[in-house]
């Protein structure tokens, strides 16, 4: 490759990365806050029976402790600005209102059946509301 054929691919890539790096920091813990629920409701879905319960421990405590960590970050971080909290509202609301409604649903549902409501336990933190 010429030295021209280089430097288009440097600068191409050194705007990827400023690209990357320009994400706001509240969208990378709104984002995974919104993945570690969807994750809890995804795997609540894979739950029918005691020995499935079981299995699901793992996964579940898992995402809790994704869920807890972007609930710590976020408790640390400055609040947003008027602007900047307009937009992530736009952008996540619709997102989390959706995933955390799919958990729930699956919530009720794992209750009643075997082995469901231990296997709830590795998610009741995320349930209660952050004392702080």
């Amino acid at each position: 490759m010429s030295k021209p054929a280089w430097s288009i691919v440097i600068v191409a890539l050194a705007v990827g990365f400023v690209g990357a790096s320009q994400d706001s920091p509240y969208e990378k813990v709104l984002q995974q806050a919104v993945d570690s629920i969807s994750t809890i409701g995804t795997t609540l879905k894979t739950i029918t029976d005691e020995d499935s319960a079981g299995a699901a421990k793992p996964v579940l405590r898992k995402s809790a402790n994704g869920f807890f960590d972007a609930r710590a970050r976020a408790a640390k971080m400055q609040p947003p600005e008027k602007d900047e909290k307009a937009r992530l509202e736009k952008q996540f609301k619709t997102k989390l209102e959706k995933a955390m409604k799919a958990m729930f649903e699956e919530i009720r549902r794992v209750e009643l059946i075997p082995g469901g409501k231990d296997a709830l336990k590795e998610i009741a933190g995320v349930l209660k509301k952050d004392s702080k």
